[in-house]
């Protein structure tokens, strides 16, 4: 039972751990958006950069081969830098036949004060591998000259610097945001564990009014429920002592009376009618009062408790067998878990005739399991028998006594110390009742 509030497998189970996760799923898509928009931006801001490069660079060129005379002019371009443009002179019927798109045309004639005639070679884009962008440009005296940058490399990755500066600012608002939802998520924390502890211990502390709206809400709301709880206990504990005296006295005078009953048969048969009627209520009353709530939990050892259990049945001619032991102390409540191993090996020894307990012990849980050789329990019934006044006729007949309460105490008691009672038929025949005891809860 401890082992069903685990969350599903590949997801965290907290609420802390759950608004983590998305918020950094969130953060790391926003911190890729942003990366992917500046290396856009970036982009194009370099491509505008290298196109005025180019423009001047072009303007440059026609200056020089428009300042000499035309003869001169192969010289001067064998001279042309070797990083800028490359320039070859062509006739007219070998230049391109479109306009540049764009402002580029517009941008050239302002670095060289008046209109030039351009056209695109090969539409003035980028080319992959060997050069870059051609653009045919016609010289005031008419000459045509084709001039071709080099290749343009790709635009330069995003410099480490900044990406040192997005990956500090990630892990400062990771942490802001790790905090952040731990202080919000507290009061949930401290709402559950509050809950749990109520099944335990109605007496503890009201839970703190503080937090947020809601929070404190929440928080009001368990603390009238508590006091709910407590209002009903009292209750039902003050009229559980009227009855128990009410219906004692008359049960008494009863008895006493049948004592005058000539007729022996008869008063025989009284007599048994007025035990069963006292031992109905008293089996009623010992459920009704459930498990002492009030009872302080302690370390009990439990090997001590089980040999005491076995030492009083054989008194009564019962030899139980005990296998296995208890490693450490269990922290709970000793009446009650008295009780329920008390039922346990009554019912086993009634319905089976003999009794065998099986300890197993472990870090996370204690683990008593007693063993009949009855009937068992049809397999359609055994999450039913633990319900108050539920009998199985075939396995548990009226003549074994009994108002079908004892395994409904011992789940009572289970669930006290937050384990659970398990109901199997064994493989030869009988019952086994597994009681688990969580050492988690009892610490």
């Amino acid at each position: 039972m401890w082992l069903k509030n685990r969350a599903p497998l590949g997801f965290p189970g907290s609420l802390f751990a759950r608004l983590s996760v998305i918020l950094l799923v969130g953060m790391l898509a926003a911190q890729g958006i942003s990366l992917w928009l500046q290396s856009g931006e970036r982009a194009t801001v370099v491509a505008q950069t290298r196109g005025q490069v180019f423009a001047d660079r072009i303007a440059d060129a026609v200056r020089v081969l428009e300042a000499v005379a035309p003869p001169q002019r192969p010289g001067v371009i064998a001279g042309l830098p070797a990083d800028g443009v490359v320039a070859q002179l062509i006739e007219e019927a070998d230049a391109a036949g479109h306009a540049p798109r764009g402002p580029f045309q517009a941008i050239v004639a302002a670095r060289l004060g008046s209109e030039r005639e351009i056209r695109a070679a090969g539409g003035g884009m980028p080319r992959k591998g060997g050069r870059g962008r051609s653009f045919d440009v016609r010289l005031l005296d008419g000459q045509w000259v084709r001039l071709t940058a080099g290749a343009e490399p790709e635009a330069p990755a995003l410099p480490g610097k900044l990406l040192l500066q997005l990956l500090l600012s990630f892990a400062v608002v990771l942490g802001v945001v790790v905090i952040a939802v731990r202080q919000a998520s507290a009061p949930l924390k401290q709402l559950a564990e509050a809950a749990d502890s109520l099944g335990l211990d109605l007496e503890g502390p009201p839970l703190a009014e503080r937090g947020p709206i809601e929070t404190r809400r929440a928080a009001q709301a368990f603390n009238r429920m508590q006091r709910r709880v407590r209002r009903l206990v009292a209750e039902r504990a003050q009229a559980l002592a009227a009855v128990s005296h009410d219906l004692r006295t008359p049960l008494t005078r009863l008895r006493l009376r049948t004592e005058l009953v000539a007729d022996e048969a008869l008063r025989e048969q009284m007599t048994r009618d007025l035990e069963t009627m006292a031992a109905m209520l008293d089996a009623t009353l010992d459920y009704l009062r459930g498990v002492q709530m009030s009872e302080a939990p302690c370390r009990i050892d439990m090997n001590a408790l089980l040999q005491s259990l076995t030492d009083d049945a054989r008194v009564l001619g019962h030899e139980i067998a005990i296998t296995g032991l208890a490693q450490a102390p269990y922290t709970g409540r000793l009446s009650a878990l008295r009780r329920a191993l008390q039922n346990l090996l009554d019912n086993a020894i009634q319905h089976g005739q003999h009794a065998h307990i099986l300890v197993e012990d472990s870090p996370e849980a204690l683990c008593i399991t007693v063993e009949d050789e009855g009937p068992g329990i049809p397999p359609d019934q055994l999450t039913r028998v633990t319900e108050p006044y539920y009998r199985v006729d075939a396995a548990r007949g009226a003549e074994t006594g009994g108002v079908g309460l004892g395994l409904a105490i011992v789940q009572d008691v289970a669930l006290l110390h937050g384990g659970e009672l398990v109901l199997r038929n064994r493989t030869g025949g009988g019952l086994a009742a597994r009681l688990v005891l969580p050492r988690q809860a009892s610490a």
